[in-house]
C-alpha cells in the first residue's frame, strides 16, 4: 500500500514569511492550441518540499548532486504533539530503537491538521533543540521531516538546519504524516524536482507500508 504525504500546491497554499505564494497560470489551452499547460512560478521551497545542504551552506551540496539512494530508506514517524514546544535529546534516546535503524526521522507535530489556515504560520510547533539536533547527526541519517514550516523557530537562528546540513543531511518540511503517525520501519520515498543548482525543490513523498500490502495479496 502506498501512502501519499504531500501536499497539493495551489496558489493558497501557506510559504515561509518572505517567500513568494506559487503562481500556477494557464499556458495552452486546448481551445486555441491544441493541447493545455500550465505555467509554474514557484519558489524551490515550496509546499511539501526538502532543503539540501547547500541552502545554507557554501560548501554544501545541492540536490541535484545527491545520488538517488539519498532520497529513500527506512522511516520512523514519530508523534511529538504531544512533548511541548521542544523536542529533546533526552525525548529522541528514549526512542533509540525506534530510531537506530532508521534512514529518516519524521516529526508529527500535528501542524498538518492546520493547513490552509493562518494557525499553521504559527511559530510554537515542536522543534528538536541543539543538542537533539547533534543527537540526530550521530545517527547518520539521511534526513529529517516534519509536518510544520520548518525544524527551527521561524523567529530564530536555523541552528538545527545548519547541524543537520554540515552531516550532509537533507530535511523535509511541510510533509503528510497523519497517516504514518506512530510507524516504524517503513518504506519512505522523498523525490525533488531536479534541476540544476537545487538548494531545495517540491517533492512528491510517499510511504510503502508493506505489512497491509502483502496481507491484501495474500486474500486476493
Amino acid at each position: 500500500m502506498l501512502i501519499d504525504m504531500t501536499h497539493t500546491i495551489t496558489q493558497e497554499i501557506p510559504v515561509c514569511p518572505g517567500d513568494p505564494a506559487p503562481v500556477l497560470s494557464k499556458g495552452s489551452t486546448i481551445t486555441k492550441d491544441g493541447c493545455r499547460t500550465t505555467q509554474l512560478s514557484l519558489c524551490s521551497h515550496t509546499g511539501t518540499h526538502m532543503d539540501a545542504p547547500s541552502h545554507l551552506l557554501r560548501d554544501g551540496r545541492n540536490l541535484d548532486e545527491m545520488p538517488m539512494s539519498q532520497f529513500s530508506g527506512r522511516a520512523t514517524a514519530l508523534d511529538v504533539s504531544g512533548v511541548g514546544p521542544v523536542i529533546t535529546a533526552e525525548f529522541l534516546r528514549s526512542r533509540h530503537d525506534d530510531i537506530y535503524c532508521a534512514d529518516y526521522v519524521l516529526f508529527c507535530t500535528g501542524w498538518e491538521g492546520r493547513w490552509g489556515t493562518e494557525a499553521f504560520l504559527e511559530d510554537t510547533f515542536p522543534v528538536p533543540d541543539e543538542e537533539a539536533a547533534h543527537y540526530l547527526t550521530s545517527c547518520g541519517l539521511k534526513g529529517v521531516g516534519t509536518d510544520a514550516l520548518s525544524v527551527d523557530r521561524l523567529s530564530g537562528p536555523p541552528t538545527v538546519h545548519t547541524i543537520l546540513m554540515k552531516a550532509d543531511a537533507v530535511i523535509l518540511e511541510n510533509l503528510c504524516l497523519e497517516k504514518v503517525r506512530g510507524r516504524k520501519d517503513f518504506l519512505f520515498f522523498a523525490l525533488p524536482m531536479k534541476f540544476q543548482n537545487a538548494d531545495g525543490a517540491p517533492i512528491r513523498a510517499f510511504a510503502e507500508l508493506r505489512e497491509k500490502f502483502e496481507g491484501e495479496r495474500r486474500r486476493r
